[in-house]
Parts: structure tokens; sequence; C-alpha cells
């Protein structure tokens, strides 16, 4: 990401010396970023294992993590093929205006978009329509990015940039409902956000303090059947320095981040007033969902939500997955909510509570199917788990948005397909005529007054 934030910033006329310090800052802030995830997911893994094994939850889908997702989406030509061919894709929807994000800027994320297409050819050995499955979810994710982009990116202090991440973008329908339905009875008015707790309890309610509690609790739950004994007490102490460590560090790593863009910002804004692709737009920059993860509301809400995941893999009908590796990545999954509710971590909770029933009975409808195709592709947890009367899945597979649209297209029924399609023009075109209302509208539910104050809408 720092070449390409380089070379864009030159493309926009920001002088090398400026350009060169951005693509330092950035790379700086992802490297401090990726530091912090990979050390507090050493420290959390165990933990949630425990919690897993305490419970004793037994079913036969186990969550492998992403790797598996990974490898499914590159065990194909078509996989490795979109990576070249979405790329041409990405540019060529910002140049002609059909999105104001560049999402070429956050490659990485596309084999949450290539499991689906390669997953449908390996079931469908249909090459063209594995394309334009990849290519529609593509659109789909965009559209459901713009729509959040604006509230995202001033809740978590990154001015033009989007967090395009496919499998947390289909959230984003559920995510808009509950949170105007949320709002309607009343959420809104019990505000439990960093900002508030703080000025209840004082010095406790500081990211660090509220990190060093919430670290507490969950250490507490994960060690439940043997807090008699010193290495128990000792781990809770380290969960909970750790989580502290990850609230205080976090926002100093992620300044150094968002400072990388200060140059590109402005140099974009002066550069597109000049050029026929850049009036009445702004250029946005598609980001890694990292960038929210450390946040005080963003992770105290991530870390609340875990064991409340095991208990629905526990009582959900028809749930046969047991979650696992997604659960330390819990953080990542609720920046959507978090910024809509502009951190009130009791709302964002209970939507993503809600939400994650639906996505672990979505992984639980594509675990057969999946494991299936894996170990067609020889991958070899797979394989082994046929071999043993078990399944696999990697969390990727809960995007409610793109599997539906998925099991529209493995009907080969041209009239679903075209449905389908039609529904996402409509809700296009609305979007378009009506994109600084919706967005207003966003700003005004999560801060209320505040959004009428000039400091809200600058």
């Amino acid at each position: 990401m720092p070449v390409i934030i380089f070379v864009i910033c030159l493309i926009f006329g920001t002088p090398v010396k400026k350009s060169f310090s951005s693509a330092v800052l950035v790379g700086v802030g992802l490297k401090g970023m990726a530091f912090i995830t990979s050390a507090f997911g050493g420290i959390l893994s165990p933990l949630v294992q425990q919690i897993v094994d305490t419970t004793g939850l037994n079913l036969p889908a186990l969550d492998i993590g992403w790797q598996a997702v990974a490898g499914v989406a590159y065990s194909t030509n078509i996989g490795m093929m979109f990576i070249g061919v979405g790329l041409i894709f990405q540019i060529v929807l910002w140049l002609v205006k059909v999105t104001d994000i560049f999402m070429p800027s956050d490659l990485w994320n596309n084999y949450s978009i290539i499991v689906w297409g390669s997953l449908f050819y390996q079931l469908m050995n249909n090459l063209v329509m594995a394309f334009v499955l990849m290519l529609f979810v593509n659109l789909v994710t965009l559209l459901l990015a713009e729509t959040v982009q604006k509230r995202w990116s001033i809740y978590y202090g990154y001015p033009n940039c989007a967090m395009t991440a496919p499998h947390h973008m289909g959230d984003v329908p559920m995510y808009l409902v509950l949170n105007i339905l949320l709002g309607k009875i009343g959420l809104d008015k019990v505000r439990i956000d960093p900002e508030t707790i703080k000025k209840k309890i004082g010095f406790l309610g500081e990211p660090m303090y509220i990190g060093l509690i919430v670290g507490i609790l969950l250490g507490v739950v994960g060690n439940i059947a043997q807090l008699g004994t010193m290495a128990a007490w000792g781990q809770v102490a380290n969960v909970a320095i750790t989580c502290s460590a990850v609230m205080a560090i976090f926002p100093k790593v992620a300044g150094l981040f968002a400072s990388g863009f200060t140059a590109l910002t402005d140099y974009s804004r002066k550069k597109l007033k000049k050029s026929k692709y850049g009036q009445n737009r702004e250029f946005i920059i598609a980001v890694n969902d990292a960038l929210g993860y450390g946040e005080a509301a963003t992770l105290t809400t991530g870390l609340l939500v875990i064991p409340f995941a095991v208990l629905f893999a526990f009582i959900l009908p028809g749930n046969v997955v047991i979650p696992l590796m997604v659960l330390p990545s819990l953080p990542y999954m609720v920046e959507v909510p978090v910024a809509l509710s502009n951190g009130n971590i009791l709302k964002s909770w209970i939507m993503a509570c809600i939400v994650f029933c639906a996505k672990i009975m979505m992984a639980s409808y594509w675990a057969a199917t999946f494991t299936q195709v894996a170990a067609n592709a020889g991958f070899d947890a797979a394989i082994t788990a046929l071999a043993g009367g078990t399944l696999i899945i990697g969390f990727i597979m809960s995007n409610c948005t793109a599997g539906l649209i998925t099991m529209a297209f493995l009907t080969m029924n041209p009239i679903v397909i075209a449905a389908v399609v039609a529904v996402y023009v409509v809700l296009f075109v609305l979007f378009k005529k009506n994109k600084v209302r919706f967005q207003d509208y966003l700003e005004r539910c999560a801060l209320g007054a505040k959004a009428d104050t000039p400091a809200a809408t600058a």
C-alpha cells in the first residue's frame, strides 16, 4: 500500500518529498497496526480456545479461519485471473464515475470476492458466469461501502478513506436497518461510549482502563473452570494488560497512518477540480479494516461479543459451526455498527450480536459445500475433515449479501439472476440521486443534535 500511496500522490501533483513522507507514514502506520493485532491475537487465541473448550461445544463444522477461504479462492485459474481483471475493472469503475472509491488500494481483500467465483466455478464449471458473479459482487460491495463511507471516515478519523472489505460490507444492509430500528426504540438516548463513560467515572473511563476492565472480564470468563489456580490468574492479568495496551497504543499508531493522507487529500482535491474525472466528486481511497481494530469502543464491543457468540453457537437451531478463529477477529466485524452509532457500545453490541447470528447461519449453510470444494482443490484440512466425517469453514463465507447473491446465481435461472441485478440497479440509482441526503441522515442518526454543528459537518 505505501507504494500505491506514493504513486497516487505523484499522479495528483504532490511534491516528491511530501509523497515519500506520506508513503512512509502510511507504511509505518500499517506495520504498527499489524504488530499490535498480531501480538494481541497471539494472546487472545488461547483464551478463546479455552472458552470453547469449557463450554463443551461439539458441532460438525470447525471455523479454521480466513486461510482456508484464501486457499480455495486462489485454487482455480479463475481466482488468479481475477487479480488482473479485478484490478482493471475497479480502475475503470472509478474513471467512469460508477463509484468515488478507488478500490485497487486494498487489493488484498479481493480474495473474499474471488472465493465466491471460485466456489461457483468448481460447482458449475461455467467460467463466464463465475466472472459475472465476481464482478457483480464487486459492484455491490462498492455500493455498500459508499453508503457508510462518510460515517466510517469521520468516526475513525481517516479523511477521504473507505473500508471496503467485502466480508464486512456484506453486513451493511442489516446494520443500516438495525441502526434505525434500535434508534427508534430509544437506544440512541442510552449513551454508553468512551467519552460518556469517562465523564461518569473519571479516569477509569480512559480507553486504557476500559481495556483493563474488559480484559479482566474476558480473562475470568475464559478461566471460569480454573480460577483457583495461579496460572489462571496469570492469564487473566496478561489478557487485561494486553487489552489495556492495545487501547492505549493503537490510537497513536492510527494517528500516524491518518497523517499520511493529509497531503493526498489536499492535492487530490485541487487536481480533481481541474479534471473531467473529478468534477463534483472526491478521491476516496480504499483502506484495510485493521485501521479501526484498536479504537476503544470498537475493541470493547468486539471483545464483549465473544462469549455471547459462543452461546449463540450453542442455542441457534440449525447451526453446525463452532466459531473459533473468528472470535479474536470480532473487533473487525463491529466497525460498521460502532461507526453508525458513533461509538455507542450498547447499541453496537446488540447490533453485532444479531448480525453474528445471521452470519453463523450463513456459514452453516455453506459448510458442507465449502468443505467439498476445498477438498477438491487439494486443501489438506478439508480432505482430513471429510475423511473424519466433519466439516470446515472460514467465516469469510458468512458474508450474507455475497452468499445470497451466489445462491441466486447457482440457480442458473435467468429470471432469478435478472431480478437480483435489477434490485442492485434500482438501489444504485436511488443512492446516487440521494447520496448527500442519505449520508447526512446517517450523520444525524449518529450524532443527533451535534450533526447540525459546524464541527460535525466539517
